[in-house]
């Protein structure tokens, strides 16, 4: 597995706009495709992308660049609001997961102008799944409040969002053939220290019946103001 974490190009355009942003992320997006290549794989290997923008104007300028560049290859992915990057000019940066070997099993594929995200459409178009098989690996699309199917019913209830986070998880590994038994690790984003109570209060039951390590981060916004939690859950086969 290639597993490459904090690709961004502060050297690329430091200015802080959307312009800038764009500029970057192409800047972000060659340098994934030449490491993955590097490293023995290819673009279509990819598996997980975990997008970290420092500001919610520059997200569909970002996004839009990422579609274009990933077309075709449907990743599962995680987009995070940050406060800042380890490079000042930075404002993107890219974690990646690549499975050589491909083609690798792609669930649930779906285009962001057909699912919401949040209360609204997103305006950019990319082409996204659900899940990755990838031999034993299983990756899971950061999962929030939103059902599978698009529907959002939880404004404001951050323990909502938890358990309809947690369902979709379950529901998702099942499609993979897997089950929370088989997860291996899950990241935990809150958008607010005071929502960490409700999240981890539906999240520790179905967690602990199988223990696996978690990691919790506050964060300053996920990919709508009104999303309040996600959840990333890696699993292993067999």
């Amino acid at each position: 597995m290639i597993h490459l974490g904090g690709i961004s190009a502060g050297d690329v355009a430091p200015f802080h706009t959307a312009e800038a942003a764009a500029r970057q992320a192409e800047a972000v997006f060659d340098r994934l495709e030449a490491e993955i290549s590097r490293q023995g794989g290819k673009l279509t290997d990819l598996c997980k992308i975990t997008m970290q923008i420092t500001d919610r104007a520059y997200r569909q300028a970002v996004y839009g660049v990422m579609g274009k560049r990933l077309m075709g290859v449907r990743p599962v992915s995680t987009g995070l609001i940050v406060k800042a990057l380890h490079e000042p000019a930075a404002l993107f940066q890219l974690d990646a997961f690549a499975v050589p070997g491909g083609p690798h099993q792609r669930i649930r594929p779906y285009r962001s102008t057909s699912m919401p995200y949040g209360l609204e459409k997103q305006p950019f178009e990319a082409e996204f799944c659900m899940a990755v098989v990838a031999g034993q690996r299983v990756f899971l699309r950061g999962q929030t409040g939103l059902t599978l199917e698009g529907g959002f019913s939880t404004v404001g209830d951050a323990g909502g969002q938890a358990r309809i986070a947690i369902a979709n998880v379950q529901k998702l590994l099942a499609d993979a053939g897997a089950t929370l038994a088989d997860a291996a690790h899950a990241t935990i984003y809150v958008t607010d220290r005071a929502y960490i109570g409700p999240v981890m209060r539906e999240l520790l039951p179905p967690l602990s019946a199988h223990p696996i390590p978690h990691t919790l981060f506050v964060v300053k916004g996920l990919a709508a103001p009104e999303i309040l939690m996600e959840i990333d859950v890696h699993a292993c086969l067999g």
